[in-house]
């Protein structure tokens, strides 16, 4: 009887390592599989990251380009004022200039 029971006990702690094989064969598979889905998370949040961050790039661009066009209207208006009033201050002056001549030559 006793080697019958240091037999069974033989057989079960032979069982019992490869219980324990299987078991870390498993854990590293699930690990494995664990740090595959956990990479392909970190690129998919990285790629809809740029995604989201090209976009709001754009967005501010072509709202920076709406204020630019805003401006440029802006200082078109305040030129095209300004001429018009140098405009007219430029005939003033020509106007006076040639009254004063011409009273200059007309005192000679």
């Amino acid at each position: 009887m006793t080697i019958e029971v240091v037999r069974e006990i033989k057989d079960v702690e032979a069982q019992a390592e490869k219980i324990v094989s299987g078991a870390k064969a498993e854990a590293d598979v699930i690990v494995r599989k664990a740090r595959e889905d956990a990479q392909k998370l970190v690129e998919e949040s990285e790629k809809e990251a740029r995604k989201e961050a090209e976009a709001s790039k754009k967005q501010i661009f072509q709202q920076a380009e709406k204020e630019i066009e805003a401006i440029r209207a802006e200082t078109e208006k305040e030129l095209e004022r300004i001429r018009k009033v140098s405009q007219g201050r430029i005939e003033e002056a020509a106007e006076l200039i040639i009254s004063r001549v011409v009273r200059k030559d007309a005192n000679i």
